[in-house]
């Protein structure tokens, strides 16, 4: 048995029965009315990703309707449904943040934070958004910023150096089925048999090449995927560093 250790998150998908763009022609016309390029990791993710239900409980975004979704969008939906009451009495709000985006034209909110692509939030409370930096997605992997509830607007912070860093977690995630069973709903109906396995299952794993992602769940907790080709076999593995006894591992078998 040979794992290979040294995945992206788009070979997952592919491994996964994921091999067509359903999400490129959408994409290309965003890009074109947006005058705007994606990274092409984020690119070749969402293409074979969109809509999938694989990523229903995920904090990426995936869904076709929430591509090229901006914070400043954001904060002008905000506005736009609280603006007449600010017109009201303007001086019960002047110390509202949005109040402040309000009083200025659009093209001066740069002045008060930079504008970001949105490509997810946390699921469930759905407070903390997570984008790229629009001066910094030229780049072709660029950081990932999070902007959590609590703070102010102005507030992001990088919670990923690499856009592929936050992919690759983001499908461990998913796939180690620790909040949410929806990956192994989603993909026994595409053929896989899942289950949950233990490290003395697979000698030949190799525990510390696996686990090279840091995950969303737990300041100590990394997670990680490993693949045999020949077995046609996929592991997902999330562990937490500080107390051993928290390890999910879960095995994807397709014949």
């Amino acid at each position: 048995m040979s794992f290979k250790y040294d995945l992206t998150a788009v070979e997952i998908l592919r491994l996964l029965g994921y091999t067509e763009p359903v999400g490129k022609d959408v994409l290309l016309k965003a890009e074109q009315e947006k005058d705007l390029k994606l990274p092409p990791a984020l690119f070749e993710f969402w293409s074979l990703a969109a809509d999938s239900p694989l990523f229903k409980t995920a904090d990426i975004w995936t869904k076709k309707r929430d591509f090229f979704w901006f914070s400043y969008d954001s904060i002008q939906e905000w506005i736009d449904s609280e603006k007449e009451y600010w017109e009201k009495e303007p001086q019960k709000y002047t110390d509202n943040e949005y109040y402040q985006f309000y009083k200025l034209p659009r093209e001066q909110w740069g002045n008060l934070v930079e504008n970001y692509l949105q490509i997810g939030s946390d699921y469930g409370a759905g407070i903390s958004k997570l984008g790229i930096c629009l001066n910094e997605i030229g780049q072709d992997n660029p950081p990932v910023y999070i902007l959590i509830g609590e703070d102010t607007l102005t507030e992001w912070n990088i919670l990923d150096d690499h856009l592929s860093d936050f992919l690759m977690r983001s499908i461990c995630d998913v796939l180690c089925c620790g909040e949410y069973d929806t990956a192994a709903r989603v993909l026994e109906k595409m053929g896989w048999t899942v289950g949950k396995v233990y490290q003395g299952d697979f000698p030949a794993l190799d525990m510390d090449a696996l686990l090279k992602q840091r995950s969303e769940y737990g300041i100590d907790v990394v997670c990680g995927c490993a693949y045999d080709e020949e077995k046609h076999l996929l592991i997902a593995a999330k562990v937490d560093r500080a107390d051993s006894r928290n390890c999910q591992i879960i095995a994807y078998k397709k014949e």
